[in-house]
């Protein structure tokens, strides 16, 4: 194929004119690559969507082309190492029996692998590396010895001479006043939401004492041995029942409803029924994806015997639906084959959490969030974790809330098996140092650690997850004063409440969601909002991620939050809705270049006055956590 021209390459990209050098480099990796000029421009549109966000701002400098040029490199090492080889006979019978026994669930190894103590990774798959340390394929390069990390790698180049850090990518209440500096660090008090109290009034009304008897051993929070692997045959479908029951409890005292309408029958009249969204494969195969013409709703066991009956929504104005989600639908059943739905009625609002008057929950105070991963993905050197942390220092928070994961599994050079370090030497080595200068500068900020369920180092692969345990952060190196949370979690900061879901559950919403004329228009806080309004960190069905069903008391939210932090692969926002601000920080490393984090500052009632202009409230009405709060998405 012919080198495209400059005139052809000027005439793809369009607008974005292309400088001389850039010209030049755009000429070199269609000449390497055999690239059309086309090609190389749809190559373009990915790296900016991927890299950054699809900003169309983004203009095609050299050294941008000199990223796709390493991608395209890492890609052409990728397919050579998956060629097959040209000689297999030189391979002996008894090695490639060894090579599949290695990665064959069957065999005595692979059956020895899954029945480690706290794995659930797979043992068919070279990523399975829990504990038994990392396995390595022999057919990739040799690994990386801890010397040949100090050699800077290409993209480690670019990142440290990139000129967008610090800048503010979104902010929220931009306009409030600065916060004072705050001398008093120790005052800050983080307190556990207890969920025993918030489910009582629900789960007294549960179908069973025995459904209840659940609910409360589940619920006495990471004391509880977390067990994996033991869950019992209609276990799920219990779960799915309570959920329904507990929200069908809450509408009738909501809307003063004697007896909610089984949707199953026929109805002549307006009627109301509470049920959960789910879709049917054509096949009978089980679940499948929802659209406004395949809709089905499913009843509890109560109502309506477990059935499910077709929905018709288009008599509906408004509405935001997904999978596994439940609704208060209003509506007739002519026929008794299909419910037609008139409207979706608001489902009933959480309690808000009753904060006490003590100086500690009107103290103001200010956090730092980000989420991992925290390093490139071509080096093992954790730099945007470095950086963070000089930014850390710097601006000197009350809380600094580390999510995970440290160590990924889904880092293409430990998939690999590129190094010789296990999970917890590459964090003693790398993140522990961080950590404790973090510790010794600021003895008195909170740093807290959450973990993620692909987190190498946390030996729980499956959502909910307790806390890293002491003797865990002892081997890894973590300073003692640095304490780890649950994931997700739900805690008091100075009376705020304050939500955390570490899991991705916004991006497969996204795709599974169907809406007309929602109420919430922006579409990413709306995502995020479904969480709250279910009530749990992880509505979906089938679930985004690995989830216990025995442990579903720890995913269901017990108390309204202030502020609902959900990191996600979807651009970061920060958005108030119906007095909750919900915050998706982003991560701290995207791929070959830095991400983001968020830097929150919240004021205390005593130093926002009460009629302020931002808020709309006049006299002594005190205002609320969210609109004392506010927030920007930092690029690091």
């Amino acid at each position: 194929m012919s080198t495209p021209t400059q005139v052809q390459l000027q005439s793809e990209f369009g607008g974005a004119a292309l400088a001389p050098d850039a010209l030049s480099e755009c000429q070199s990796i269609c000449a390497t690559f055999g690239l059309a000029a086309s090609e190389l421009f749809i190559r373009w549109q990915t790296f900016v969507i991927n890299q950054h966000g699809g900003d169309a701002s983004v203009k095609p400098t050299r050294d941008r082309l000199l990223e796709i040029r390493a991608i395209l490199q890492q890609e052409n090492v990728r397919r050579a190492s998956q060629r097959p080889s040209a000689h297999p006979r030189s391979a002996t019978k008894l090695s490639r029996n060894k090579e599949r026994a290695h990665y064959d669930k069957s065999s005595v190894g692979g059956l020895l692998q899954g029945m480690v103590a706290g794995s659930q990774r797979d043992p068919a798959t070279p990523q399975s590396t829990r504990r038994v340390g990392l396995l390595r394929n022999t057919t990739v390069a040799p690994p990386l010895s801890p010397s040949v990390f100090a050699e800077p790698s290409p993209s480690a180049v670019r990142y440290s001479s990139r000129t967008n850090t610090g800048r503010t990518e979104a902010a929220l209440h931009a306009d409030l006043p600065p916060l004072e500096p705050l001398h008093d660090r120790s005052a800050l008090t983080i307190t556990d939401i207890c969920s025993a109290s918030s489910s009582a009034g629900a789960d007294s009304e549960s179908s069973s004492e025995e459904e209840e008897k659940t609910d409360s051993a589940v619920a006495s929070g990471p004391t509880r041995r977390m067990r994996y692997m033991f869950e019992r045959l209609g276990a799920r479908a219990d779960t799915v029942n309570r959920r329904i029951e507990r929200m069908a409890v809450d509408v009738k005292s909501e809307y003063s409803i004697e007896a909610l309408a089984n949707p199953t029958y026929p109805h002549q009249d307006m009627v109301t029924t509470v049920g959960r969204i789910v879709g049917i494969d054509a096949d009978g195969g089980g679940a499948a994806a929802i659209g406004s013409d395949t809709l089905f709703l499913e009843t509890s066991r109560r109502l309506g015997g477990g059935r499910r009956v077709a929905l018709d929504v288009h008599g509906a104005a408004s509405f935001s639906l997904f999978p596994g989600q439940v609704v208060v639908a209003e509506g007739k059943n002519l026929k008794g084959t299909e419910f037609a739905v008139s409207r979706f009625r608001a489902l009933p609002r959480l309690r808000k959490h009753d904060a006490d008057n003590s100086t500690s929950s009107l103290a103001s105070f200010d956090a730092v969030v980000a989420a991992g991963p925290y390093t490139l993905d071509d080096n093992l050197e954790f730099e945007p974790l470095r950086d963070l942390v000089e930014h850390v220092l710097t601006a000197r928070p009350s809380l600094v809330l580390l999510l995970g994961p440290f160590i990924s599994e889904a880092h293409p050079l430990l998939r690999a098996g590129r190094t010789d370090l296990t999970p917890e030497e590459l964090f003693a080595a790398r993140v522990s140092p961080l950590l404790e200068r973090l510790q010794d500068a600021l003895p008195h900020s909170a740093v807290r650690l959450v973990p993620a369920a692909d987190d190498l180092c946390s030996p729980f692969a499956a959502f909910p997850q307790p806390p890293l345990a002491r003797e865990l952060l002892a081997r890894l190196g973590v300073p003692r004063a640095i304490e780890s949370l649950p994931n997700p979690v739900q805690v008091a900061v100075n009376g705020v409440a304050v939500a955390v879901a570490n899991s991705d559950a916004l991006a497969p919403l996204a795709r599974a969601e169907v809406s007309r004329l929602p109420t919430l228009s922006d579409r990413l806080p709306r995502l995020a909002w479904h969480l709250i309004e279910q009530r749990h960190f992880c509505p979906l069905a089938p679930p985004s991620s690995p989830i216990l069903a025995a442990h579903d008391a720890q995913l269901r939210m017990h108390t309204m939050p202030d502020i609902f932090i959900t990191p996600s692969h979807l651009r970061p926002f920060a958005h108030v809705h119906d007095g909750v601000v919900l915050l998706n920080p982003g991560h701290a490393s995207k791929g070959l270049s830095g991400g983001t984090f968020a830097r929150i500052a919240v004021r205390g009632l005593a130093s926002t006055p009460a009629s302020d202009s931002t808020s709309g409230l006049a006299g002594n009405t005190p205002l609320l956590p969210a609109e004392r709060t506010s927030v920007e998405i930092v690029r690091i």
